[in-house]
């Protein structure tokens, strides 16, 4: 079992694919992480070359394969653990086929996993658009938290900026990014590991209970159906949601 070991960047994972085609190796696994390995498996360090990130890129661009580049970006904001062996295999697979589009080529496993993972980043993109709680802080601005599975912050900020056409804030608190808007201009910031405090308004708990108090308003008793809601809205968002801040089986 042969493994790529990179430092978790984009020119990173373009710098494994350089050497899999030089070495003519495909390899196991490509990960960011030390992993406990056998007897005979091989871990390989790559080391990130700009040069060589550079000339991959330029090959990309190059493919016939439609959205190639976008979708290269909008993938690499997946969290899920296997993200870079799906964009890595897709990527390699997307080269080697240069002069074809194998965008649609579901038969292959490497593109259908890759599409299910775009796929998934984009559910959850739809999903925060309307999952998104903002408060008023006491200096007038909105601002929200979440934990979204994939780093989605940067592609939320253009709705709401036309949705609220006012200065918010958008915090990731599981990675830690904010973005900041003041209503026509914004910019995505990583906190690394300083955290961010937020002082909220004098009305804003007023607003929340109103909110609470609406959600249980419409909600039918008789006719509550947890499986649905769960379906609709999955369970590990409640706890970001304000009208979810009571017991679970009081819904």
């Amino acid at each position: 079992m042969i493994t790529y070991l990179f430092d978790k960047t984009k020119n990173g994972l373009l710098t494994c694919i350089f050497k899999s085609f030089y070495d003519k190796q495909i390899p196991d696994e490509v990960t960011t992480e030390y992993v406990q390995c056998g007897l005979l498996d091989e871990i390989i360090t790559i080391k990130t070359d700009n040069e060589k990130a550079e000339g991959v890129y330029k090959c990309l661009k190059n493919c016939k394969t439609k959205y190639l580049i976008s979708d290269f970006n909008l993938a690499f904001r997946s969290g899920e653990s296997n993200r870079f062996k799906v964009l890595f295999d897709y990527l390699h697979i997307a080269i080697s086929n240069k002069n074809i589009d194998i965008s649609t080529a579901f038969a292959l496993p490497e593109v259908q996993a890759f599409t299910d993972l775009k796929n998934r980043i984009y559910t959850e993109l739809h999903r925060f658009k309307g999952f998104l709680r903002f408060m008023e802080t006491e200096n007038g601005f909105y601002y929200a938290y979440y934990e979204p599975d994939n780093d989605i912050t940067e592609l939320l900020v253009p709705h709401f900026k036309a949705r609220l056409q006012s200065s918010f804030i958008i915090h990731d608190i599981k990675r830690n990014v904010v973005a900041l808007c003041d209503g026509k201009l914004y910019k995505v910031l990583n906190g690394g590991d300083n955290g961010v405090t937020v002082f909220m308004s004098g009305s804003e708990e007023n607003f929340q209970e109103l909110w609470r108090e609406y959600y249980k308003s419409i909600n039918i008793e008789e006719r509550k159906n947890l499986r649905q809601m769960r379906n609709y809205m999955p369970e590990r968002y409640w706890k970001n949601l304000p009208e979810k801040q009571e017991k679970t089986e009081d819904f």
